[in-house]
């Protein structure tokens, strides 16, 4: 089968015609492989994958396997190839233990409440086949995993840093945000023996107990968009991340989770922390000796840091004060990078990214030259592979010379939809969407803090029609570096009911709060369908109105154009 290269020759024509019929062969290519009393669909989540009461998965043998070691989960429900044994070994040697996430059930008439989890106990999650030696703490045969730094509010105003870091001989400099080396978060005092310090409750929750809920799990549609070059590989990445929210929202499809009808609608979370690897040290419940530092996220989740328009360019919209949240990087890498010329917003990215390690390693990947060919390794494969480890809403890819692909920007926040003209539909608004924020220069910087909020607003139930979202009001604006505004206007007072009860469960944010007038606020807080299609009220153009209004500067064939609006209005 031969699918189309997309944006690598774009042709407004694919998202038309070959896009939708790849999906189609697709499927027909599946079920030609199917038996007569088996069904093909397009969903995210097998909805009863570890339901321990009233189902039957034909060829599941006994849980509590050498594999996942799980007490819901087979080991015959792992795909046999290693690549996914390997990836869910290591992420299990690495924590410490088996992740376990707690996902909240949706309270109705006949939930028994306070609901407690038949299935899985906090108990027997203490269990000794869950139990692993803590790598990070234990004395023997621990690695030196380097130093790092923490970003804080002190290195963003210039008294730490880089440049601190520069002066001292290349060693990282305290965080004076915090007050130690390293901190990034303060937890209470719990004892550094256990990995397992933080097992979730089972109280009104469902617990999940491998990272298969979250390997290969999920029901991923991912759009790989490629760029020209690295400056407009930059600003995909950058105002593709503040849309992630608001396209979980509109595609949100795992309400059920074990056979339960959960309190959200969306899988981002459950995902993430199915494969959460942080240490002891790096959850904050240990000391921190070998470790790099504290890790606020999974290597699942939502990017730390926007990248900025370049050295080179003339769009000013980036403001280092976008990157208003903690994280943690590599000094050694940091360094090394800066030293051969690379900017500090590109540098801290790649360093951010070398606080992981690999899950495993193949043997080929490891010799220094090509069997086939007998030429020597640049590095590439190695660092597509670690790549492949860090997956957020939206990852950046160099250029490759064995597959002669440039930049590539892949967005990972669509929940995948029941039928192909659904997905065919939301991959075509957000190429369209990518010309546009490359064609008209679009400014839709949130600050990270404001992006993580709307990301968890965006997973609850019936987002997409009643939770509010933090938005740029003017998306024209910034690229001469003066704002069309200041602050933001809460509009929690003046909405309705349903709004204010939907956001009570918002944690704190006072940075985030402002007075300002429909007419001056920088960012205000919209439905769903006033950042598709604009509010009069403040001022706001609209995604979808822009994405339509650039369909005639294609000069398009009637017919093709009229097939994307269509496509569009779904």
């Amino acid at each position: 089968m031969t699918y189309p290269p997309y944006l690598r020759a774009f042709s407004v024509q694919q998202l038309v015609t070959e896009i939708p019929e790849c999906l189609r062969a697709r499927r027909r290519l599946l079920k030609s492989k199917m038996n007569g009393d088996e069904m093909l669909l397009s969903i995210t989540q097998f909805p009863l994958l570890g339901a321990t009461t009233g189902t039957h998965i034909d060829g599941q043998g006994p849980t509590n396997g050498p594999l996942l070691r799980s007490q819901l989960l087979s080991d015959d429900c792992l795909h046999p190839i290693p690549p996914f044994a390997l990836e869910i070994d290591g992420i299990i040697e690495r924590r410490g233990a088996v992740p376990h996430t707690a996902v909240p059930v949706f309270h109705d008439t006949n939930t028994p409440w306070p609901f407690i989890d038949p299935g899985l106990s906090p108990a027997a999650l203490d269990l000794g086949i869950l139990r692993l030696p803590d790598a990070s703490t234990s004395s023997g045969g621990s690695r030196d995993r380097d130093s790092g730094c923490s970003i804080g509010a002190s290195d963003r105003s210039g008294n730490n840093g880089p440049a601190a870091a520069a002066a001292n001989g290349g060693l990282p400099t305290p965080n004076l945000a915090h007050g130690r080396l390293f901190g990034v978060l303060q937890s209470g005092p719990t004892p550094a023996s256990s990995p397992l310090l933080d097992i979730p409750s089972n109280r009104n929750c469902v617990l999940l107990d491998s990272p298969l809920f979250g390997v290969g799990s999920g029901g991923v549609l991912r759009v790989t968009l490629c760029a020209a070059d690295l400056d407009e590989a930059r600003v995909l990445y950058d105002h593709l991340a503040p849309i992630s929210a608001i396209m979980i929202a509109l595609t949100a499809a795992t309400p059920i989770v074990r056979g339960y009808l959960t309190d959200r609608d969306s899988y981002w979370d459950v995902q993430c922390g199915a494969v959460d690897d942080r240490s002891a040290q790096e959850r904050g419940f240990a000391p921190l000796t070998t470790a790099k530092g504290k890790l606020i996220k999974s290597r699942f989740g939502t990017i730390d840091s926007y990248l900025g328009s370049g050295p080179n360019s003339k769009d000013k919209s980036f403001s280092p004060q976008y990157n208003d949240n903690n994280y943690t990087y590599d000094s050694g890498a940091n360094l090394s990078m800066l030293e051969s010329g690379i900017d500090e917003e590109l540098a801290q990215h790649v360093a951010h990214l070398f606080i992981r390690d690999l899950h495993f390693a193949t043997d080929k990947m490891l010799r220094d030259k090509d069997d086939a060919t007998g030429s020597r390794s640049n590095g590439q494969e190695h660092f597509k592979r670690f790549l492949g480890c860090n997956r957020q809403n939206v990852c950046l890819y160099p250029p490759n010379t064995r597959t002669r692909s440039g930049w590539e920007v892949e967005f990972m926040s669509l929940e995948v939809q029941l039928t192909d003209a659904e997905n065919a539909a939301f991959i075509t608004f957000i190429v369209l969407l990518s010309r546009v924020l490359i064609s008209y220069r679009l400014n839709l910087y949130l600050p990270i803090s404001m992006m993580d909020l709307n990301m968890a607003r965006a997973q609850r139930i019936n987002a997409v029609k009643e939770q509010l979202f933090l938005f740029r009001r003017d998306l024209f604006s910034g690229r001469d570096g003066k704002l069309s505004g200041k602050g933001r206007i809460s509009r929690h007072e003046n909405s309705d009911s349903s709004h204010t009860a939907a956001h009570a469960q918002d944690p704190p944010r006072p940075h985030l709060l402002g007075s300002d007038s429909p007419d001056t606020a920088e960012y205000v807080e919209l439905t769903i369908d006033e950042i598709l299609n604009g509010s009069p009220t403040h001022k706001v153009t609209g995604l979808l109105n822009i994405v339509l209004s650039y369909l005639p500067t294609m000069r398009l064939e009637y017919d093709v154009e009229q097939d994307l609006r269509r496509q569009l209005m779904l």
